[in-house]
């Protein structure tokens, strides 16, 4: 019975061995198709001005928010200097808001209504539906045949609509996403950890729309085609990643997307822990749930061989994600249980670390080419940082396995909101986040119960992993540790 039970951890951790092992290929197959797509794009200089064209159809642009005080009046702001035809563009502030940012909407909607711009205040009677039955509302009073949609920490550019609205002379393009820069990504390294992991998704995007490969898209900075959502049945609230849900469905179907990176909106990126980690868990919760409700459509969809394996990788990342949380787990029986000698688990241990340093050097370089920081930063520096930022992803892995246990039970609609500047930080957060940080001390002191189980077996085959544990979680127990005492993070 107990030699079943090694066989069986065995094969998990080589399964998730090989798993990873055919993402990173097919990541690195993707960054190279980016590569190619940026080169051409500068032999080109190839952005067509969209704005000399005669392509103006009705829009509607959807400003979903609840409780942003810290940030509505500058999105209210920059939708209004959006260029284009006033008579066929319409604003619709869609507020679920139960604090002061409904009286300060209010007077920004009045102040520029006064202006002449057609903008209006929309107000529910409940939050059924979080964000999702909000745009569903939304879109009931809207006339526009085409939605843009800003979540309430964006600012598009001036000309978003003029640059965005010209790729839909091709009838059956469904929706279209734009890229995002932010704010403050070298406020901290958690924020600049968070600015490169997106950024480095952003320029496999990039590969991934060159191909009509399948892709994990934003819900906010994108264009929708009010066909195509009202085809698909619009916004579901039984996921809290409402946006990838309906462009899944959207890509099942027989519509097209479109990404359009140089056309970037600049956002905000959570500024603690507490914040980044209840963000992250509702997106794993979200993704995993959206992977598995549909897989069986994907399956059943006829694609080409490398397509599928392409929808397959971007589907299941997140279960990716939290599956690194597993091996993690299976660190202390796997050490103190099994007898390395001979073992196939030390080749597969090798061969893991490998593709992780493959990984960290292709992901670095993806994250790098879509953000940019201060110069003349040293080799030493460089190599330490780019070991923290891969380090940052198993604190993440845990948000993710915990978002993914609680889709497995069936809570799948449990929205937190991410605090968003000013002052909203210091509010008080969800009970998931203590949770959370309940988990993070115990993989930490689990994983230095690892090593020194390790040490005391000579087996050091698993020794990085649990090593790079206690670097990633001492961080953010760290940062936790400064925020409770009115600290901020470095």
């Amino acid at each position: 019975m107990l030699q079943c039970l090694f066989y069986l951890l065995q094969a998990i951790f080589l399964l998730v061995v090989v798993y990873f092992a055919l993402y990173v290929a097919l990541e690195l197959r993707v960054l190279l198709i980016s590569r190619r797509v940026e080169r051409r794009k500068l032999i080109e200089m190839a952005m067509p001005d969209a704005a000399t064209g005669d392509f103006h159809p009705p829009v509607s642009v959807l400003l979903p928010i609840c409780n942003e005080s810290a940030v509505v009046q500058r999105l209210i702001a920059a939708a209004c200097r959006l260029r284009y035809p006033a008579k066929a563009l319409e604003i619709l502030v869609l507020d679920d808001s139960t604090d002061g940012t409904s009286e300060l909407a209010r007077n920004e909607v009045d102040r520029y209504a006064a202006q002449g711009v057609d903008i209006r205040l929309i107000r529910r009677r409940n939050r059924k539906g979080y964000k999702a039955g909000n745009l569903a509302n939304g879109i009931l009073q809207s006339s526009g045949e085409f939605f843009a949609i800003f979540d309430a920490d964006f600012v598009p550019p001036e000309d978003f609509l003029l640059k965005t609205l010209p790729c839909f002379k091709d009838p059956g393009l469904g929706f279209l996403q734009t890229g995002i820069g932010y704010e403050n990504s070298d406020k901290s390294f958690l924020t600049r950890f968070q600015a490169m992991e997106m950024g480095h998704q952003q320029y496999v995007t990039v590969g991934l729309s060159e191909e009509g490969n399948m892709a994990s898209l934003s819900g906010s900075s994108c264009v929708w085609r009010k066909a195509c959502v009202k085809s698909l049945g619009g916004w579901n609230a039984s996921t809290v990643t409402e946006d990838v849900d309906l462009g899944y469905r959207a890509q099942f179907g027989d519509w097209k997307y479109a990404y359009l990176r140089d056309v970037v909106s600049m956002s905000v990126l959570p500024e603690t822990i507490g914040a980044f980690r209840v963000q992250r868990e509702r997106w794993g919760r979200g993704l995993i749930h959206s992977a598995f409700k549909h897989a069986r459509q994907m399956f059943g969809q006829p694609m080409p061989l490398m397509r599928r394996l392409h929808a397959i990788s971007v589907m299941f990342s997140s279960v990716l994600l939290a599956s690194i949380h597993v091996l993690v787990l299976l660190s202390l029986p796997l050490n103190g249980l099994i007898d390395f000698e001979g073992a196939a688990i030390q080749w597969a241990a090798l061969i893991f670390f490998g593709l992780v340093t493959l990984w960290a050097l292709d992901n670095t370089f993806g994250a790098r080419k879509a953000v940019w920081f201060e110069e003349g930063r040293g080799i030493a520096r460089t190599l330490w940082e780019t070991y923290l930022y891969v380090a940052m992803f198993l604190p993440m892995a845990w948000y993710y396995f915990a978002g993914g246990v609680r889709a497995l039970f069936g809570v799948h609609g449990d929205f937190h909101r991410t605090p968003k500047g000013g002052n909203e930080y210091r509010s008080r957060m969800p009970r998931i986040n203590d949770a959370l940080w309940a988990g993070e001390i115990f993989t930490f002191v689990y994983s230095m119960l690892a090593i020194f189980v390790i040490l005391r077996q000579g087996s050091y085959f698993l020794i990085p992993l649990n090593v790079t544990v206690c670097v990633g979680f001492g961080r953010v127990l760290y940062w936790s540790w400064r925020e409770r005492r009115g600290g901020a993070d470095d």
